[in-house]
C-alpha cells in the first residue's frame, strides 16, 4: 500500500505542472482540457492521501515486502463458475448495448434486454437446475 501512496502523491506532481503548461499553450481559452486535467490530479492527490493514511492503521502487505514470496499473498478472490455460458451473454450484451450507443440509439434495447438476460442467469444460476445448492 505504501507503492501505491507513493505512486498516486508523484503522480499529483506530474498532473499539476502539466496542467498549466496546457493551460499556458491554449491561453486558456480552452475550457476543458485545464479543468479536467487539475481535476485528475485533485483526484489523484485524494486517492494518495488516502493510501497513505490507510498505510499508517492497516498491517504491513506483502507487496510491500522486498523479500515477499507470492504465497504471502492471501487475498480471497470469490467463486468462479467454471462451466457457465451466462458471463458470455451478459457481455455480449453490453457489447451490443455500447454499440448501439456508438451506432444508432435503436440498437440498444435489444443489448440491455440480452445483458438483463445474461445478469439474471448469472446471478441464479445455483439457485435452480443442477448446480442448486
Amino acid at each position: 500500500m505504501k507503492t501505491s501512496a507513493w505512486i498516486f502523491m508523484l503522480s499529483v506532481g506530474f498532473f499539476f505542472p502539466i496542467a498549466f503548461v496546457y493551460g499556458y499553450l491554449t491561453d486558456f481559452d480552452e475550457l476543458v482540457g485545464f479543468p479536467a486535467i487539475l481535476l485528475v490530479g485533485g483526484m489523484t492527490l485524494m486517492i494518495g492521501v488516502f493510501l497513505w493514511l490507510r498505510e499508517k492503521k492497516s498491517p504491513p502487505l506483502a507487496s510491500d515486502d522486498l523479500d515477499a514470496e507470492i504465497e504471502d499473498e492471501h487475498y480471497e478472490y470469490g467463486f468462479y463458475s467454471p462451466w457457465s455460458w451466462w458471463p458470455i451473454l451478459l457481455c455480449a450484451g453490453a457489447a451490443l448495448t455500447f454499440v448501439g450507443v456508438a451506432v444508432g440509439w435503436w440498437i440498444m434495447p435489444f443489448g440491455g434486454v440480452l445483458a438483463v438476460v445474461g445478469l439474471v442467469g448469472l446471478v441464479y444460476e445455483y439457485d435452480r437446475g443442477a448446480h442448486a445448492h
